[in-house]
């Protein structure tokens, strides 16, 4: 059909007939694109700031990591503490806490970082014989976390009367990876009660475990 006569009818009818054309700026045959390619530049800058976010982030998500472990480490050894303390009280006996490696018996050897047990002493010898109950146990701290416990009396146990108090005062430090900047210490009284502090009782900044 002539397309000349097709348009000259379609406007006799009041259609209105837009003509064909191809689009601006292309050739023949081709379709224009609003598409780019990525640059040598553009991936260069991408690397960049990709390794500036990764060096940034990945310290600061260890320090996060590391602080995390240290703050839930603090907080189960107080309420470690405070759950023998309260128990000699509930059951009218002597309660020890005292460190432990394997979860069952007292270690008087190496750090309390290796973990700890509360148990009833009936005797009381600060020992935990097979038919003394056992309380809790706690087993190795998580890796870097340092604890360690100084005090008048033994270093090993903490023993607490029926009534709530201990004969010894001492000292809980905990550091992460020996960092004197995050030490923090759990302050043992003779009334049984502990407080956290960020200094010795005296006053004196802490020393990590470990350090010379």
């Amino acid at each position: 059909m002539d397309v000349k006569l097709t348009s000259a009818r379609a406007l006799a009818r009041g259609y209105h007939v837009t003509p064909f054309s191809k689009p601006v700026g292309t050739r023949a045959g081709q379709t224009r694109s609003d598409s780019k390619g990525t640059s040598l530049m553009d991936v260069l800058t991408t690397l960049a700031v990709a390794s500036l976010l990764f060096g940034v982030g990945i310290p600061g998500f260890q320090h996060y990591l590391a602080n995390s472990r240290l703050v839930s480490s603090t907080n189960l050894l107080s309420r470690s503490l405070a759950l023998a303390r309260s128990e000699a009280v509930k059951r009218g006996s002597h309660v020890v806490i005292c460190k432990s490696r394997d979860q069952q018996t007292c270690t008087p050897a190496g750090s309390w970082r290796q973990g700890w047990i509360i148990f009833e002493d009936h005797l009381p010898d600060r020992q935990r014989d097979e038919n003394e109950s056992l309380i809790f146990a706690k087993s190795e701290l998580p890796t870097a976390v340092n604890l360690n416990y100084s005090a008048f009396r033994s270093a090993n146990f903490i023993a607490f009367r029926p009534t709530g108090i201990t004969k010894t005062n001492g000292t809980f430090t905990l550091c992460y990876n020996e960092d004197a900047n995050s030490a923090r210490a759990l302050i043992l009284s003779k009334t049984g009660r502990v407080r956290f502090s960020r200094t010795r009782a005296n006053g004196h900044p802490l020393h990590c475990p470990g350090e010379g």
